[in-house]
């Protein structure tokens, strides 16, 4: 492109005009101006004060649309805008020597206007005035010049008014560009930033020095993603942002200026607070809610065994003493009935003890959580066939009884998850004290599962370890469970004593 806007000129300077049949007729060495003049990529006329065209060459008869025929000996001005032709040439003589230059629209009639960079030369030839006349069309420079300009503004647009803030630092971190949006979130104006401050000037102190920190390593690594930070106003108050960087390097990958967006997470940050207050809220409700269950359970028991557990050893005394009492005179009939009915009774006892042991069951009142997995674990190998293993002993001080408690319940659910789940054949439980925590661990030699199947949405177990885990954090613990098929299962269960 430099080399086709540089030969008109030349051209202007050493082609002579050619007209067929006058005295301008190019002599033996101009043969070869002839061809390049017909070569040159822009148009080229020679004109007089009138502007008739005594001469044009190949690429201003595509310009201007017509048969070189019909365009040689009519006037050029009659492209152009009335008299602004006229007044060119005009201007061009009496500024004589030189090139003049200016840009008009050209239109064909034919075809749409077109923007034609006019290059104007006077000369005389034989006392006549003619005129070089270079006809450049910029038409699709100037379109393009324009796109360019509207890619610009809408580029300038979305970066001042993005939703985020914007901003690009040098080397040490003062502030080169900054967007609309992040000065107005700050109160200042752009030319008390620009080149004036540091970013870290626009922080509280914790902030500059984690932001020192992400700066150095955005140096080295080029990226810095999701720093947050807090952000000072001219006013003194301060708002969290969250910031994401990005390193423009030089060829020997030295820094030469960051390119940064900032966000307001103001919003974000009350709705984590509240989402935190809200969770603080339920999880007292659960806590309360597992006392009242538990308070509930207990009065339940004792009303089983103060008044249905005596009710029933009352009745198999009285039906033992009638079966003594008959056994000589009554019937075979009679006697199996009373032999049923007494096992009946034993068979209800022992229902009624099943459900004041999962209701509330006093071992673990009167001698502690690792007696009460090893009881539990006896009568559950007993009731459902499983190997139930117990280890460890009880943490001293023996921990709360709200604590117990949840621990015991997390057991059962997750022996009622081994059984109905798992498949396994063996189940450990460990009680592990130690100086500053205790850890219970339930191991079972199952099937396994994939953490996907821990979803509570789906048809999976994932409802009763989710209230495990609630059950755990109520009382300060954290649960984790480890799985993978064919690999078993562990749930792990740490608090803090």
């Amino acid at each position: 492109m430099p080399m086709a806007r540089s030969i008109p000129v030349l051209a202007m300077q050493v082609a002579p005009p050619f007209q067929s049949g006058s005295s301008l007729r190019p002599r033996r060495v101009e043969d070869g101006y002839s061809a390049l003049y017909d070569f040159l990529p822009w148009g080229y006329l020679v004109v007089d004060d009138e502007s008739r065209i005594h001469e044009i060459n190949a690429a201003a008869v595509r310009l201007l649309g017509k048969p070189r025929t019909r365009v040689r000996g009519t006037l050029l001005e009659g492209y152009f805008p009335e008299g602004a032709l006229l007044d060119a040439l005009a201007g061009t003589r009496a500024a004589a020597p030189g090139v003049r230059q200016l840009e008009l629209p050209l239109g064909t009639g034919a075809r749409e206007t077109r923007d034609v960079k006019l290059h104007l030369q006077w000369f005389e030839d034989a006392g006549r005035s003619r005129y070089r006349v270079a006809l450049e069309d910029v038409t699709e420079v100037r379109r393009a010049d324009l796109a360019l300009r509207r890619a610009a503004d809408e580029m300038r647009d979305l970066y001042q008014n993005a939703p985020c803030g914007y901003h690009s630092l040098d080397p040490r971190g003062t502030i080169i560009q900054i967007n609309d949006t992040e000065l107005q979130w700050l109160g200042y104006t752009r030319d008390e930033v620009v080149g004036r401050m540091k970013l870290t000037q626009l922080m509280p102190e914790p902030s500059a020095r984690e932001f020192n920190a992400a700066f150095a390593t955005l140096k080295q690594r080029g990226h810095v993603r999701d720093l947050q930070i807090e952000l000072q106003r001219k006013d003194g108050s301060t708002f969290p942002a969250l910031l994401s960087a990005t390193a423009l390097m030089d060829e020997q990958h030295r820094f030469i200026e960051s390119r940064a967006n900032t966000f307001d997470i103001t919003r974000r940050k009350h709705a984590e607070q509240e989402a935190s207050r809200y969770a603080q809220r339920l999880k007292g409700m659960a806590s309360r809610a597992a006392e009242i269950q538990e308070s509930e359970r207990r009065a339940l028991g004792r009303e089983l065994h103060d008044r249905v557990g005596q009710n029933l050893t009352v009745l198999s005394i009285n039906l033992n003493i009638v079966k003594v009492a008959l056994q000589s005179i009554a019937g075979p009939d009679i006697r199996m009935r009373l032999d049923d009915s007494l096992a009946l009774v034993d068979r209800t006892v022992e229902a009624i003890r099943n459900v004041m042991m999962e209701l509330r069951p006093a071992v673990l009142d009167d001698y502690g959580l690792a007696a009460m997995l090893r009881w539990y674990a006896e009568d559950y190998s007993r009731r459902t066939g499983l190997d139930v293993r117990v280890s460890g002993a009880d943490p001293k001080p023996r921990l709360p009884a709200p604590v117990e408690t949840s621990l015991f319940r997390i057991v059962q659910e997750s022996l009622t998850n081994v059984v109905k789940h798992a498949a396994a054949r063996r189940v450990t439980l460990a009680l592990e004290p130690g100086a500053r925590r205790v850890r219970l661990t339930i191991a079972d030699d199952g099937r396994g599962f994939t953490p996907a199947m821990l979803d509570p949405g789906g048809d999976h177990h994932g409802w009763g370890l989710m209230i495990m885990r609630e059950r755990a954090e109520a009382v300060g613990g954290r649960l984790q469970v480890q799985s993978a098929p064919g690999q078993g299962t562990r749930v792990i269960v740490e608090l803090k004593v």
